[in-house]
């Protein structure tokens, strides 16, 4: 049995996973392409190489010879513009030696991304097993394949912290939830871990996706949706790897 082990690089919005010898780099929605409205134009180019020197950055530190993207690497939905591909080409251009394997989950953003891809990226539709930890990006239902696991990652929420009058009001958090996953697979009778990533794009100001409200946390997620009754517990985490709040 190969020895796993999951570390969470809070500040980074990254997971590293070891798996015996084999090192995986995690990140999620990257969403190239953002800009925060049609006057407010976010340079595509510059975002594509400040996310490469980072990742660069982590390959450095993790030792990780293998990245997985959650999904969402670009922004624009059910097409890909011109200013897309070309960032996304200059993206991988930057990143592609540091890494032998490259395996990108498909977003909700994604549509049409597989045609100029490079060789070496492994597209995924929907999630896959890594050992015991099951990957998706979040905007589907997990595929039976979850049943092997007992982790699940997944970005696609976009969690921010909402609390007024807090410095951290707005801020990118990490969530993780203990739940079962009765409500889709009724034979499953184990607790699983949730892992909820926050947005790797720090510029991304789009609303959260998770809502701070027992009535609303699965609203655009369909495990959640399903899932809601069965939760036992959520941490809310900040960037620096603080508890912000259990409930």
């Amino acid at each position: 049995m190969l020895e796993t082990k999951l570390i969470l690089l809070y500040k980074d919005a990254a997971i590293k996973i070891e798996i015996g010898k084999e090192h995986f780099l995690c990140l999620s929605d990257l969403h190239i392409g953002y800009s925060p409205s049609n006057i407010i134009k976010i340079d595509s180019k510059r975002i594509s190489v400040l996310f490469s020197e980072k990742i660069k950055d982590l390959y450095e530190r993790t030792k990780s010879r293998n990245l997985i993207i959650l999904g969402d690497l670009k922004h624009t939905i059910g097409r890909v513009t011109l200013n897309e591909q070309k960032s996304i080409s200059l993206f991988f251009s930057q990143i592609n030696s540091y890494f032998k394997k490259i395996y990108f989950i498909l977003g909700n953003h994604d549509a049409y991304i597989q045609n100029f891809l490079p060789s070496n990226v492994q597209i995924v539709k929907r999630g896959f097993l890594l050992n015991k930890f099951y990957l998706m990006h979040g905007h589907t239902l997990p595929d039976p394949n979850i049943k092997k696991s007992n982790t699940i990652i997944m970005g696609h929420i976009h969690p921010l912290y909402s609390k007024e009058n807090s410095p951290l009001n707005g801020q990118r958090v990490w969530i993780i939830i203990k739940l079962y996953l009765k409500q889709i697979y009724s034979s499953l009778t184990k607790q699983y871990n949730l892992i909820i990533m926050p947005t790797f794009n720090h510029e991304l100001y789009l609303p959260s996706n998770y809502v701070l409200s027992y009535n609303f946390i699965g609203k655009n997620s369909p495990l959640l949706n399903r899932c809601k009754k069965d939760i036992l517990s959520t941490k809310i985490i900040s960037m620096e790897g603080v508890l912000l709040n259990e409930t």
